[in-house]
């Protein structure tokens, strides 16, 4: 609340110093004591003001934020995709500064000045292929580039066999993570009104074997160096599965199966131990009255507006070793087991309106 009434206030200051400019300039105007040249001057004088505290304010909040950005990338391609990225970022910090200072310069260079005529330059060549050429260059590195890691991550065929696969379903508002058991087959989905009931969102075929030892998760449990495929859907509306720290992001669509290949490379208490070098990490969180980076947790979230609970669209994700994986598995219990036998038998399914996930 101190921060909106401080924002309103602000604004509302504003305001009055506008109005209050505006008042002066029409009085001096009534009056014939306007002077446009001075006038034009002192704005040439302002900007340049301006053009300061806009590269101090930019490196201040950079200072001030940077801390609290994502740490670093724990997948293999999200080390190559930060690359581009800082890349693709510096190359705009340089253009910005370059426009940013040649435009407010010219404004305090070229301001209105008594007997001072303004030079017609209406064409130029050499600029026109200069600043057409360049920026097309710069593009198409660009461009290539982000097709190479596209390419890289989204490659098929280089993907490993001892892949861990997990199922997400997105609805509003909760991830709801399958698992395949022992067997590492997942249970074929039939999507009809028959087999789709308020105990089984997902439309397990119960007479699929393979669905027998598939299991749901409250947190995404996945394994260090070991590949991860994930497959992604949606129930309702459009959904976006995001885990920042991974640098993965996937649209989950209804009725359109996605997926998303990354391989993770720091378990969470690796990541931990390494957010206990930084500063800001360091610090004491006043909800928990410990260091940040204790409490430290990957998280798996919805990047893609979908209702008024959007924002607690969130699932803890767990990062171990395999062995840690295999002791979780081994403790977890088989849909099957608890929500089978209280399902009624559904009639045989309609072939015209069944649709088979097998993903």
């Amino acid at each position: 609340m101190t921060t909106l009434l401080s924002f309103i206030v602000l604004v509302l200051l504003f305001i009055v110093l506008v109005l209050v400019a505006k008042a002066s300039e029409v009085s001096a105007e009534l009056k014939g004591k306007f002077d446009f040249f001075n006038q034009s001057k002192i704005n040439g004088y302002l900007l340049m003001g301006f053009l300061v505290l806009m590269f101090v304010g930019s490196a201040y909040s950079y200072k001030l934020l940077a801390p609290v950005m994502l740490p670093k990338s724990a997948s293999i391609h999200g080390v190559q995709t930060d690359k581009l990225f800082n890349v693709t970022m510096l190359i705009i910090l340089v253009v910005f500064v370059l426009t940013q200072v040649a435009l407010f310069y010219f404004a305090y260079r070229y301001n209105e000045s008594f007997g001072q005529k303004a030079l017609f330059y209406p064409h130029n060549n050499t600029l026109e292929v200069v600043w057409t050429v360049i920026p097309a260059v710069v593009l198409t590195g660009l461009i290539a580039m982000g097709m190479y890691e596209w390419y890289g991550i989204f490659n098929v065929e280089k993907r490993a066999k001892d892949t861990l696969v997990v199922e997400a379903t997105a609805k509003q508002f909760n991830w709801m993570l399958r698992y395949s058991g022992p067997d590492g087959k997942f249970g074929t989905r039939i999507i009809d009104t028959e087999h789709i009931t308020p105990t089984n969102e997902l439309g397990i075929n119960w007479d699929d074997k393979n669905s027998h030892d598939d299991f749901m998760a409250d947190k995404m449990y996945i394994v260090k160096d070991r590949p991860v495929l994930v497959k992604i859907g949606a129930l309702d509306v459009l959904h976006s599965f995001y885990l920042p720290h991974f640098r993965v992001k996937m649209d989950a669509v209804p009725g359109i199966p996605t997926e998303f290949y990354f391989v993770p490379t720091m378990t969470t208490e690796e990541m931990r131990q390494y957010l206990s070098t930084q500063e800001w990490w360091q610090t004491i969180n006043p909800e928990t009255q410990e260091p940040r980076w204790k409490t430290f947790k990957y998280e798996l979230a919805c990047a893609e507006l979908c209702g008024k609970s959007h924002y607690g669209m969130q699932k803890e994700v767990v990062v171990v070793t395999q062995q840690e994986y295999d002791e979780w598995v081994k403790g977890q219990t088989a849909i099957y087991s608890t929500v089978a036998p209280k399902e009624p038998t559904p009639p045989a399914a309609d072939e015209t309106k069944t649709a088979l996930l097998s993903h």
